[in-house]
């Protein structure tokens, strides 16, 4: 693999990644908010208020998100480790060693 092929992979497979985990954590970090409003009918304003229940969707709400996120940098911090990696010197060592 040629230097301009790991390098459009060293940075697209992190933005990757890291659009995975804000998807993922999207989904984990809904908040509902409930607020109590009349309702429009004649029958529901003589009896009382209605409870509506909004969600809000929070990617980084680090309380329920911290893991997800830090997951995916070690993703990525292995990935590009892996891809950056002399391979060659740690063969040449095998070598030299014996």
């Amino acid at each position: 693999m040629n230097k301009k092929q790991r390098l459009v992979l060293a940075i697209f497979v992190p933005i990757i990644i890291l659009f995975i985990a804000l998807i993922i954590t999207n989904e984990l970090g809904y908040t509902e908010i409930t607020r109590k409003e009349p309702e429009n009918s004649v029958f529901r304003k003589y009896f009382g208020m209605t409870t509506t229940i909004y969600h809000k969707g929070n990617s980084f709400d680090w309380e329920r998100t911290w893991y997800i996120w830090f997951l995916s940098l070690v993703f990525c911090c292995i990935f590009e480790y892996k891809l950056f990696a002399n391979k060659k010197a740690s063969v040449n060592k095998k070598y030299i060693q014996k």
